[in-house]
Order: structure tokens, then sequence, then C-alpha cells
């Protein structure tokens, strides 16, 4: 009865959600992202081709560091445009709109299969291929039952699965060591699904890196929870949980929905991330690359060593700077940079792991602690999130300077 009710409060919520394209405040962001996309594709400044660090230490060469190879000025001559020029400059603009056009169109195409893809396997529950070892996994571990019967509602409401540790902690059912270890396996377990959902549209917009960057997450999660179950199992004498459970936290979760509904839901989960890529990922590729074809970067290479900047060149700090507003935006900017050769795939996944890294704290800050203060008591959240996120950090530290290393035996630049 319970479950039927939040399956109802579930859909309801999914039925009051008013689709982007029929509010007019986003449909005048659209009109306004397309006409400002469309003027800076157009008006987009000619790529300046920087010179290399080994071609400025070379004796014959009397450039500064830094300095760029810029198109010649026009002369006197050139000043006036002849309707030869002018019409030339037209079928240019055109030709940029169009190559733009195709870009974003292949873009878009693979970010809304993705997206597709994730609504299906959410909505008829295929990851409860993982839940069916959790109960497991806590039997093994010596947790008390209620541990592996909240883990799977964690992949739907973490709020959800912390409140029934919680409650049994309050009822004197589970000590404060069990309460941490769930916590810990929950947090795991959410930021599994949250990453799931984005993982798909992601990794259809730039490929192996994407890949690359979850699994490089997936796989230090799984560790970390691998050494919380250890610690647990070595400091618990207590018997083994009784396999008569073994099931019960299936029928704990939530049911398959019906492949109409299904598809319903997953369209317009579709639709509408590409309604906001259009008011606003396209207009922000555009501008990241404006500002690094103006020159406005080219700083970055006279304050940072040649190694740093061999490894993690300016173009970079777009995608870091596109991670702060998400994977999803991070993505297409990545995507339009390495479609026009500015950067390699070893260096996405480079960009990705230290934006996650420096985002961190700001993530932990702003919606873990506070949510988790408000379940657990003060001390146990503080223990749960600060122990989550700084192994996450160490994750995504280890991860690129192993890919750092990788780049350098191969020579990557």
């Amino acid at each position: 009865m319970n479950k039927t009710g939040q399956e109802a409060r579930t859909q309801s919520r999914h039925k009051r959600r008013k689709p982007p394209w029929k509010s007019p405040l986003w449909c005048a962001w659209l009109v306004l992202s397309l006409v400002l996309s469309a003027w800076m594709t157009v008006q987009m400044p000619e790529k300046a081709h920087r010179t290399s660090r080994t071609a400025q230490l070379q004796p014959q060469d009397a450039r500064l560091p830094g300095t760029m190879i810029r198109p010649a000025q026009p002369g006197p001559a050139q000043t006036k445009a002849s309707p030869r020029v002018r019409e030339n400059r037209k079928s240019t603009a055109l030709q940029r709109l169009e190559q733009r056009g195709r870009l974003f169109a292949r873009l878009f195409a693979l970010v809304g299969l993705g997206a597709m893809l994730g609504s299906v396997i959410e909505g008829r529950r295929w990851y409860r291929v993982l839940a069916k070892s959790l109960g497991r996994l806590t039997r093994a571990a010596r947790l008390p039952h209620i541990v592996g019967l909240a883990m799977p509602a964690a992949l739907a409401s973490s709020a959800a699965a912390d409140s029934m540790l919680v409650a049994s902690h309050n009822r004197g059912e589970i000590s404060a060591s069990a309460l941490i270890a769930g916590g810990m396996l929950n947090s795991f377990l959410a930021h599994f699904s949250h990453s799931m959902r984005v993982a798909y549209p992601v990794i259809a917009a730039i490929g192996l890196p994407g890949l690359l960057y979850f699994l490089i997450q997936f796989a230090g999660g799984a560790i970390i929870i691998g050494c919380v179950l250890v610690w647990n199992r070595l400091t618990h004498k207590g018997p083994a949980q009784d396999p008569a459970d073994r099931n019960t936290h299936e029928a704990e979760s939530s049911p398959v929905l019906p492949w109409k509904e299904t598809l319903r839901q997953g369209l317009f989960r579709a639709l509408s991330l590409l309604f906001r890529l259009a008011c606003v990922s396209v207009p922000l590729i555009l501008a990241m690359e404006w500002v690094i074809r103006s020159g406005a970067l080219d700083f970055w290479d006279t304050l940072v060593p040649a190694a740093i900047s061999r490894h993690f060149p300016e173009e970079l700090l777009t995608i870091t700077a596109a991670q702060m507003g998400g994977l999803i935006p991070s993505a297409s900017v990545s995507a339009s940079l390495k479609a026009q050769g500015l950067i390699t795939g070893p260096q996405i996944l480079l960009a990705m792991l230290i934006s996650s890294a420096v985002g961190n704290p700001v993530r932990t800050l702003r919606r873990n602690l506070p949510t988790a203060l408000a379940i657990f008591p003060p001390r146990v959240a503080c223990i749960i999130v600060f122990g989550m996120q700084l192994s996450r950090l160490l994750v995504m530290l280890a991860g690129a300077f192993l890919l750092i290393v990788w780049m350098q035996a191969q020579g990557q630049s």
C-alpha cells in the first residue's frame, strides 16, 4: 500500500511537470539563443595559430613566448570590399551556418538517443540485476537486514533509504557503526543511480572518454564500498543474516513500468533535454569557442609550466568551466572542440577528472552535507558525507595522475 502510494506520487509528479516548450519564458529564451548562436557563428573570429613551445625555444625563431601568428591585416587597397568580396562573405556565412548545423544535429541526435536509452533502462528497472546481489553483500559483511532492504531504495531515493536506517537506529535495532556503513552504501548507490541518468547522453556525445570517466568513478566507488564491507565484517563477529529473507528487498522495489509509459516518459525526457540544450548548451559552446579563438586564454601558456600546459592546454579550461553547470553541457563543449581538432580524447578525460575533483567540495557544502544533516545525527552525517566525498576526490585525483603518466609515456600533447 505504501509502495502504491509512493508510485502514485511519482507518477503525479511527472504529470505535473510542465514541458519547457509550453512555457513562454523558455520559448523566448530559445529564440534569443538561436539568434545569438547564429550571430556568433557568422562573426566567429578566425583561429589564431599558436606557436609551439619547441618552436619558441629554437634560436632561429625570434618571436617571444606566447606570441601568435595572426592573419595579415588588410592593406589600404583591401579596405573597401568589392561586390565579389561581399558575395564571398555571404557564401562563407552560409557555409558556417550549415557546418554548425550539421555538427549540432549530430550532437543532438546522439544525446537524445542516449537520454532515451537511459529512460528505458530506468523505466523497465533493468538495474535490478544489480539489486539481486545486494542482500548477499550485506549478509557477508554481517550487516543488519534493514541495510539490505534499504539499499535498493537508494537507487530511487537516497533520502528514503537513509530514513529507513535512521528509524531503525532510533528504535535501537542497529548500531551507530552499522548506520554509518549503511549510509555509505546508500550514498554510493544514489551516486551510481544519478550518474547513470546522465551517463548515456554524455557517452553518446564524447564516446570513449565519457565511458572511461564513469568507469573510473564506479570502479573507485566499488573499491571504497568493498573496504567498508570488509571492515564491518572484521569488526563484527555476529552471526550471518537469515537467508529466509533473501529476496525481500526485491518486493520493496518499485514496479516495472509498461513499455508504453516507459517510451512516453523517455520521449518527454529526451525532448526536454534537447530543448534545454538548444537554449543553454548551444550558445555556451559557441561562447567558449569564441573565447578560445579571440585569444583571451593566451595567458595560460605563459603562467603555467610547460609540463602542465602540454597536457592541459587552454582549451580544457572551457571544459572545466562548463562542467560547473553539469556533465551534459561539459560533454557538449568537449564534443564541439574535439570535432574541430582542438583537443584529443585523453585531454577530454583529463579535464573531466580534474573538473570533478575541483567541484567536489562545492557539491559537498551545497547539496550533500545539508541533506545528510537533515536525516542523520550530525556526527554520523559528517562521517558519511566527508568520508565518501574525500574518497571520491582521491579517486579522481588518482585517475588524473595515472592518465598524465600514460599521456607522458605515449608522448601525447
